[in-house]
């Protein structure tokens, strides 16, 4: 095999067309995070192979610590891609800490005459950043299935799991190699041969190929995945749109067959808030009734805004009751957590009993007429259809 010098040289080469590849050709084209995250990891672990080249020189004392401390960011962005796919931001608490522990460790071990200065802390660092990796793809992959419900694969699952297989390899490297970095030693012959610089230099080089197939499936799956996403919510309140919600509602009561509840909504003197304040506070009230709403529907139905102010809550059951005890929950949320008021913030409710024959937009009509009966009646009232009364 090739000495660790070498082979860096090359890792470093080899990352660095990597990294114009995946810049040029997928991120300036998509603007994936995805793909920004990998350019990022790109960057860093081609710094830490190249700062590693001054092993045994005068600047070893800095340059090795800092090689480290690279190493880990560049697995920390991977996990970082890996989250951005699933819509999920970077945490970055977890990862200054341990590239924090990881860069002090190497500085107060000697690094001028160790080149495995803090070397336990770097494969310690280096293997939780890859099985962190590791659990987002498998989060990736499974909701990937569910979205599609194909038994067979498709390039994007194909190349999800061929990232599985490249971060979950990697991490079984490093922790073969934290087995024996404290069994045998960095300098046992042993430990050079089958867990060293070069065989790990060797895998990183064979991860980067299986990358350059996956990056640009995957971040077009990012983008097209947001889009999707996009359509199905309302970007101001964060409810499912008319057209989702409807669709949903639908696929919903033909999973729980049975009567549902039809929840009608409508946010009480918008319209004067709305020219009283200006547009900007009326969209504050609309996020806060929207997040209200979302809280106290979540894991009892769905909820959607069907227009405007008014908005659509779908549960599960014949009980008017509990759906009373839905809807106070909601204004109750929604009065103390509205920013921007003219007055008390409230609600008016109209509330349907759908049977399970009756249609949904049958059901949708009569808890809209309830809600005209609430404005009609003062406001701040929950009134429910005639046929539904209990």
């Amino acid at each position: 095999m090739l000495d660790a010098t070498t082979m860096r040289i090359v890792l470093a080469t080899v990352t660095g067309i990597v990294l114009l590849l995946f810049y040029v050709g997928t991120y300036r084209r998509t603007g994936s995070r995805y793909a920004m995250w990998w350019c990022f990891a790109l960057l860093a672990s081609g710094t830490s192979t190249g700062l590693y080249l001054f092993n045994g020189t005068g600047l070893q004392a800095i340059a090795n610590p800092l090689g480290n401390v690279f190493g880990v960011v560049g697995t920390g962005c991977v996990w970082f891609a890996a989250r951005a796919v699933r819509g999920r931001a970077p945490i970055w608490p977890v990862e200054a800490f341990l590239v924090g522990v990881v860069g002090l460790a190497a500085f107060l071990d000697h690094p001028a005459h160790d080149i495995w200065a803090g070397g336990g802390f770097l494969l310690w660092g280096m293997l939780v950043n890859l099985a962190l990796t590791v659990g987002e793809t498998i989060l990736l992959i499974r909701e990937r299935r569910g979205a599609t419900r194909s038994a067979e694969p498709d390039v994007t699952t194909s190349a999800l799991r061929a990232l599985l297989v490249a971060s979950g390899g990697l991490a079984v490297l490093y922790a073969g190699r934290i087995a024996g970095y404290y069994l045998l030693g960095p300098f046992d012959p042993r430990f050079k041969e089958w867990l060293g610089s070069s065989v790990t230099t060797l895998a990183i080089t064979v991860v980067l190929v299986i990358a350059t197939f996956s990056v640009s499936e995957i971040s077009h799956y990012e983008v097209t995945r947001e889009i999707r996403l996009r359509a199905r919510y309302d970007d101001l309140t964060g409810l499912l749109t008319r057209a989702e919600f409807l669709e949903q509602a639908d696929a919903w009561r033909g999973r729980r067959p049975g009567a549902a509840i039809v929840m009608m909504a409508d946010l009480d003197h918008f319209k004067a808030l709305n020219d009283a304040l200006g547009h900007a506070a009326g969209d504050r009230a609309l996020l806060a009734f929207g997040t209200a709403c979302r809280q106290a529907v979540e894991g009892r139905g769905i909820a959607g805004r069907i227009g405007g102010e008014e908005f659509a809550i779908l549960l599960h059951g014949d009980d008017v009751t509990s759906a009373r005890q839905v809807a106070a929950e909601i204004s109750l949320r929604y009065a103390h957590d509205t920013p921007i008021r003219l007055g008390t913030p409230t609600v008016s409710y109209g509330v349907a009993a759908a049977a399970a024959q009756e249609t949904l937009s049958d059901a949708i009509a009569r808890a809209d007429r309830a809600l005209y009966r609430a404005k009609r009646a003062g406001r701040d009232r929950f009134e429910v259809d005639d046929a539904s009364d209990q």
